[in-house]
C-alpha cells in the first residue's frame, strides 16, 4: 500500500470510529455524517502527496479538526435543538456558523436551520451539506468542463491557438 492509500485509510478510520461524531444518531443520519467526514479526510490525506508522514501529520490535522468540530456541532444541534429554548437554539446554531466558517472560510453566513430543515435528521444533514459545498461543486463541475474543452482542440487550432 503506497503512503497516500496509507493516510486515506488511516483518516477514513479515524472518523468512521469516532463516536463523538454520530452520537444518538439515527443510522441514516450517521451514516451521512461520517461520508461526509470522510470526504473530508480523504481530500486532507489527497493534498499532502508531496509530503513525508510527519509533515503531512501537520499539513492535515487544521482540516481534519475543523471537520470534526462541525461535524460535531452539527450532531448536538440535531440531538438538542427540539427541546432547547429559543436562546439555546441561537446560541447552537451560532456554534454550527462558527465551526463551518472553520471549515469553509469565514465568509460563511448560515441561513436559519429552518431553510435546511426535512422530515428526518438525514434530510437536514444532506440539505446543509449542499448549501455548504454547492458552489465547491459547481466550480469544480465548470474548472472540469474547460479541461475538456481545452482537450478537445483539434490539431491546427491547438498548434495557432485558435
Amino acid at each position: 500500500m503506497d503512503a497516500i492509500s496509507h493516510r486515506i485509510k488511516k483518516v477514513a478510520e479515524s472518523v468512521l470510529e469516532n463516536e463523538a461524531l454520530i452520537g444518538s444518531l439515527d443510522r441514516s443520519a450517521a451514516d451521512v455524517l461520517q461520508g461526509w467526514g470522510v470526504k473530508h479526510a480523504t481530500r486532507a490525506a489527497e493534498d499532502t502527496h508531496s509530503l513525508d508522514d510527519e509533515s503531512a501529520e501537520k499539513a492535515m490535522y487544521p482540516q481534519l479538526k475543523a471537520s470534526r468540530r462541525l461535524l460535531r456541532a452539527i450532531r448536538v444541534w440535531l440531538e438538542h435543538e427540539k427541546e432547547a429554548t429559543a436562546e439555546e437554539r441561537q446560541k447552537l446554531w451560532a456554534k454550527v456558523e462558527k465551526r463551518a466558517q472553520g471549515l469553509y472560510g469565514d465568509a460563511i453566513s448560515l441561513p436559519s436551520p429552518s431553510q435546511f430543515s426535512g422530515k428526518r435528521p438525514v434530510e437536514f444533514i444532506e440539505n446543509l451539506r449542499e448549501w455548504l459545498e454547492g458552489d465547491t461543486q459547481e466550480a469544480e463541475v465548470e474548472k472540469n468542463a474547460k479541461k475538456d474543452k481545452k482537450k478537445k482542440k483539434g490539431f491546427f487550432q491547438s498548434l495557432f491557438g485558435r
